[in-house]
């Protein structure tokens, strides 16, 4: 797109003139049929800006000659002067038996080759002599740059396959492999793209699920892709890489013959081989960029080391060079591309969010970079490759309604939790309250028509929105980074705790409920760390015995199960942290044991009879908040009083947000020595204060 305007030469020649695709074409990457002005730009109603050049004569490449070539040309016709020489004296030479030997030679079979009885053995060596010297001197030439640059097709996917090892995982990801490779039919293979569109495009949407099931169903074109381009290809391995990671192992053997890590390693590899045939770090193709951003999901979900948090950065640069960023973009697009653009920028923004969550870093996209441009509330089938008319929103459920809820999410957190580096963070306590209340009043509406009782999908969504409201809630209260300006209100009672276990025992719910199985192979997304280290600060110091038995069993459960879950493991940077808090926690349980004369259990298993489930919070219906129109008084630490303001929002038929409200003293901060809120910032001080774990010795 840098070149979109670039002058053509309009010099008059006697050569005769070629016309190539005009300018729009060849930056669409479409088929252009070279009329004045193309069918195309007709359409779009676009200039038409051809593009020729002087016919060149046959036999002739045109390609521009470095200054050293006519030295290297005068040295490699030398050679091929020396190559004619030796075959005519190989033809002098010639008794019937070379022709054999050449053919056996280069049938694979040169060592068994049978020779000539009559052969003199003196001729049979001085043949053996000159094909050696034929062969070296072959070798030679190909090693020439002239021999390279006319052979610059096959140099430039070598050139390009060094991103292989750029891309590759791990050793280890995907080892477990088969000891026999299976053979995946078609139909195999289709199979495996139903199953990418059961589990990974609902909550992924970038694609436009109609155009690839005629790609990959019914064997057709991709959009207006010409049959063969690299593009699509790149595509439908990045799809069939991000299925394969969404099987289970059982799925993966009943249905194509082989355990997961050797489905996942193929496909890996297949992905990676065609992103780095098609140079996605300067392609302009959004397809290919599509790819890449699916490749980076689907290896997230298999690699919890940095990798795909670094790589996520060339996906935002290659957006920003594609334009994704622009609400207006400078040149004609159909509806269609303009809503693939506009999700593929979202799910950017997606990913940018969780990877700087789950290792504690700052997000590279500020929220009004992904507000200004968001995807339509619509269907697949609402829209087509065709279609010239505006696309109409829904106010259904539609298939984009998960991704519309996620987008809100993500500009919330970005506004609630990271510095001033890239967004102005919201300290105001009360305005920090009307940001959830804006994503609740959202998700609301977005809910209003679902059907979570007979589509699981739904289900699944409304299960995600609970939880990111309660986790709003909370890092309202608890932020996930220090600020040294911000005061936290007074929280009564349990509730802080009752709410933290909840988002803990809700996300064990979409884990073990058969409505949430298609999507739990994306459960990464969702890490509730900062609930669990929430949780395990208010158990520091509660001193009701029974209260901290309550709700112990599953918070112990989530420390067990989240390590694995969490970035880079039990070795990262959070979890070191977390150890540390959670070694707190247990020696206050003990200590509250012995003081109860109860027999303590080990530390690391959870209590055989503890419950499973939270005790629902306190509150039996939701009352409107008492948040307050100003900011701490300054050097006092209070809160002025005024009237409240805010109404708490209802899912229409699903009943009232859980809600932590009710339990804050808006006009009461805590105290600066209150020991559950000096254990959470110490959690966070060891966080951001320690090095990256993953740098040390293990």
């Amino acid at each position: 797109m840098s070149d979109y305007h670039r002058p053509i030469s309009t010099g008059k020649s006697s050569t005769p003139r070629v016309r190539l695709s005009c300018e729009l074409c060849r930056q669409r990457k479409v088929k252009c049929d070279k009329l004045n002005p193309c069918t195309n730009c007709q359409r779009f109603g676009a200039t038409c800006v051809p593009v020729e050049r002087a016919r060149l004569p046959r036999g002739r490449s045109g390609r521009v000659v470095g200054k050293n070539a006519s030295g290297q040309d005068t040295g490699l016709k030398e050679r091929v002067d020396r190559l004619e020489e030796l075959l005519r004296e190989l033809t002098e030479h010639d008794d019937g038996t070379i022709a054999a030997r050449v053919g056996s030679s280069s049938s694979g079979n040169s060592d068994q080759a049978p020779v000539s009885k009559q052969a003199d053995k003196h001729e049979s060596g001085t043949v053996n002599s000159l094909w050696a010297n034929i062969l070296k001197e072959i070798h030679d030439i190909r090693g020439t740059k002239s021999y390279d640059s006319a052979n610059e097709g096959r140099t430039s996917d070598s050139d390009g396959m060094k991103y292989r090892e750029l891309l590759a995982a791990p050793t280890g990801f995907g080892s477990s492999v088969a000891t026999r490779e299976p053979i995946l039919t078609i139909q195999a293979e289709k199979s495996l793209f139903k199953i990418f569109l059961e589990r990974v495009d609902p909550a992924f949407k970038i694609l436009h699920a109609p155009s690839l099931k005629a790609f990959l169903l019914e064997g057709k074109s991709y959009l207006d892709y010409e049959p063969g381009h690299m593009a699509p290809a790149t595509l439908s391995s990045a799809v069939y890489f991000a299925a394969a990671c969404s099987v289970t192992e059982d799925e993966s053997k009943n249905l194509f013959g082989c355990n997961k890590g050797w489905l996942v390693a193929r496909y890996q590899q297949e992905s990676e081989a065609a992103l780095a045939k098609a140079d996605f770090m300067i392609s302009n193709d959004l397809t290919i960029l599509q790819a890449f951003v699916l490749f980076l999901l689907a290896s997230r979900s298999q690699d919890s080391s940095r990798r795909i948090w670094t790589m996520l950065s060339m996906a935002l640069r290659i957006a920003q060079a594609l334009l994704l960023h622009l609400p207006e973009i400078p040149f004609p697009v159909r509806p269609l591309e303009c809503e693939l653009r506009r999700r593929l920028w979202t799910h950017i923004g997606l990913l940018d969010i969780q990877c700087s969550l789950e290792r504690a870093s700052e997000p590279m996209m500020q929220a009004t970079w992904v507000q200004s441009n968001p995807p339509s509330n619509i269907n697949d089938n609402d829209i087509s490759f065709g279609m010239d008319s505006p696309v109409q929103e829904s106010e259904d459920f539609t298939d984009m309604t998960f991704s519309i809820m996620t987008l809100k999410a993500q500009c919330t957190v970005r506004l609630l939790n990271f510095s001033d580096f890239i967004d102005k963070t919201v300290s105001c306590v009360n305005k920090r309250q009307q940001l959830v209340i804006e994503f609740q009043k959202t998700a609301s509406k977005l809910l209003q028509n679902s059907e979570p009782d007979k589509v699981p999908f739904h289900w699944y969504t409304r299960k995600v929105a609970e939880i990111i409201s309660a986790s709003l809630q909370l890092i309202v209260l608890r932020p996930l980074q220090r600020n040294a300006n911000f005061v936290p209100p007074r929280v009564r009672g349990d509730r802080l705790l009752q709410i933290a276990v909840d988002i803990l025992t809700k996300s064990k719910t979409i884990r073990s409920d058969p409505r949430g199985q298609p999507w739990r192979w994306c459960e990464f997304m969702f890490v509730p760390w900062h609930s669990l280290a929430v949780a395990i600060a208010e158990l520091c110091v509660c001193e009701d015995h029974s209260l901290v038995e309550s709700f112990w069993g599953p918070v112990r459960e989530a420390y067990e199960n989240l390590g694995d879950l969490i970035a880079d493991s039990r070795r990262g940077m959070i979890w070191k942290p977390m150890e540390k808090i959670m070694a707190q926690a247990e020696a206050k349980r003990n200590e509250l044991l012995a003081a109860s004369n109860v027999v303590s259990y080990p530390a690391h298993f959870p209590r055989p009879a503890a419950p499973l489930q939270a005790p629902g919070c306190s509150q039996t219906s939701v009352q409107p908040s008492v948040a307050l129109t100003e900011t701490i008084v300054p050097g006092t630490g209070a809160y002025t009083e005024t009237a409240p303001i805010i109404t708490l929002p209802e899912t229409v038929g699903l009943g009232p947000w859980p809600s932590v409200w009710d339990a804050v003293d808006f006009g009461s901060p805590v105290a600066t020595n209150e020991m559950a809120w000096l254990n959470y910032e110490n959690f966070i001080e060891d966080v951001y204060g320690n090095m990256d774990y993953t740098l040390l010795a293990h």
